[in-house]
């Protein structure tokens, strides 16, 4: 089930008061058209009717999609991060009153900013795992960055728009790589990695570049 809440926010340039919609939760599945907007960033932004400047709202959520077996937390404070692992840590050791562990098959992530909620939904959709896409992103580039030394990868992320899987990788001067995530490249990392990732569905779920990083030092040192 979808949910949303009435709030007045400021614009921050003439400063009038808009009203806007919050969605504490969305259900991807039951309301593709939510779906779409966080994929646009529609439903992060909002346009001041007064000057018409558009500002970006950032503001906690969770989306699920039963079909994906996923559900994923938008999530801005610190505080609040510890709470959702401590309390899904508790539900998969406690079974309920059908003998089962709550969300066992379900993966559960958390997200800090709403380009991570966006690229999350679009790996699902793909039904791709974001530990081995993490990984695959750290690899292109690192690759990219020794080709490209003097300029700094910034950040990098995984798009499937144009029905193309791919990773763009963006330097600090603004210059553009882009690599297509092949199968074979999948096969590989899962091949290599696979064993070593698997243990992040029970015991994490911040699963980001600092995931992968530490999971790559951690193989090296054991090979």
């Amino acid at each position: 089930m979808s949910m949303k809440d009435k709030a007045n926010v400021q614009c921050r340039k003439c400063g009038k008061t808009i009203e806007v919609n919050k969605w504490s939760a969305v259900n991807g599945d039951k309301n593709p058209d939510l779906k779409e907007k966080i994929l646009s960033g529609e439903l992060f932004s909002v346009r001041c009717r007064s000057c018409g400047a558009v500002s970006q709202l950032g503001y906690p959520m969770v989306y699920s999609d039963p079909t994906k077996n996923i559900m994923i937390w938008l999530v801005f404070d610190d505080e609040e991060v510890g709470h959702i692992k401590s309390y899904y840590k508790t539900c998969k050791t406690q079974p309920d009153e059908n003998g089962k562990t709550a969300d066992k098959e379900c993966r559960l992530r958390i997200v800090r900013n709403s380009f991570q909620l966006r690229e999350k939904i679009m790996i699902a959709d793909c039904g791709l795992d974001d530990k081995i896409v993490e990984l695959a992103k750290l690899a292109y580039a690192k690759s990219a960055q020794q080709k490209n030394s003097s300029d700094k990868i910034a950040v990098s992320f995984f798009s499937s728009e144009g029905g193309n899987n791919r990773i763009e990788m963006y330097c600090a001067s603004g210059k553009a790589f882009v690599s297509v995530l092949s199968a074979d490249i999948i096969k590989k990392l899962e091949d290599k990695y696979g064993g070593k990732a698997s243990y992040a569905e029970d015991r994490v779920y911040i699963i980001d570049d600092v995931w992968a990083l530490e999971l790559v030092r951690q193989y090296e040192a054991e090979h």
